[in-house]
């Protein structure tokens, strides 16, 4: 939900969903195009919450929201998408709750992510 009050502050709309059957019935009950979308990849159901939608939504971007500490080289990026089996444009990593980043370097984090 965090990040759903980020792209609202950044002028996106943002349609946060609980797990992939909510997302799946939000944006069928919505009928929204989806062109970038943000989830966990160890989520159930995550490949095919991207199939879907991706379907639905040609040139939809992915980007995988990854667990805390894990700082990510380009390497291990592509490793994570593809062991997710999902296409990924990028990986965005969540701040550990420990962390001390303000919201403004977050949402300045996630501005870099949409851009």
């Amino acid at each position: 939900m965090w990040l759903g009050e980020v792209f609202t502050e950044l002028e996106c709309q943002a349609v946060p969903a609980l797990n992939c059957r909510q997302a799946l019935v939000l944006a069928r009950r919505w009928d929204l195009p989806v062109r970038t979308l943000v989830l966990n990849p160890e989520l159930r159901g995550a490949r095919r919450l991207v199939q879907v939608l991706t379907a639905a939504n040609p040139g939809m971007r992915v980007v995988l929201i990854c667990d805390p500490g894990l700082h990510y080289a380009d390497a291990d990026r592509a490793g994570i998408s593809q062991r997710a089996g999902i296409p990924a444009r990028g990986i965005l990593e969540r701040p550990a709750p420990s962390d001390s980043i303000s919201r403004e370097e977050w949402v300045v984090k996630v501005r870099r992510m949409l851009s």
